[in-house]
């Protein structure tokens, strides 16, 4: 265990959390604004008097939340909050702008493919970034138990 009993994760499961980050967030009730929806049309929705079905919530996933209020075991809940605690832990400690900003892209739910085009680099470069990424910080983690050891 790492800092105040955090796992400490290999480089390929840290990419793994950096893919599915946003993803866990939702499933935790954190709000999370998609990189997409920038269109004023898509967040204008309702003051647009666009038209609705006769139930207020027309998108099954609040429905299924407001409906089971627990979606996720207990079990889902922590692993889910220490991978998340992990990576904004150690997000933190990167210096390079193009690093801060491609992971902040991906981690709100951007494709490798779209950020790829925002930056002007090539997919494989945006994945060898994330990557590179994941490996800093599954040393910084490893780095932090043993400061926490000695």
């Amino acid at each position: 265990m790492g800092k105040q009993g955090q796992k400490i994760y290999n480089a390929t499961e840290v990419l793994e959390i950096i893919d599915r980050y946003s993803h866990m967030k939702k499933a935790l009730g954190f709000d999370i604004e998609s990189p997409y929806a920038n269109d004023i049309m898509v967040a204008d929705y309702d003051n647009i008097g666009m038209p609705r079905g006769k139930y207020k919530i027309s998108d099954p996933t609040p429905k299924q939340a407001f409906k089971n209020k627990s979606i996720l075991p207990e079990r889902l809940v922590k692993e889910y909050n220490s991978k998340i605690d992990f990576i904004d832990e150690f997000s933190t400690h990167l210096k390079r702008e193009r690093d801060i900003t491609i992971l902040h892209w991906r981690l709100s739910g951007m494709k490798t493919k779209h950020i790829a085009e925002l930056e002007g680099i090539t997919e494989r470069h945006v994945r060898r970034i994330i990557s590179d990424i994941a490996k800093r910080m599954s040393e910084m983690s490893v780095m932090s138990e043993m400061s926490d050891v000695s």
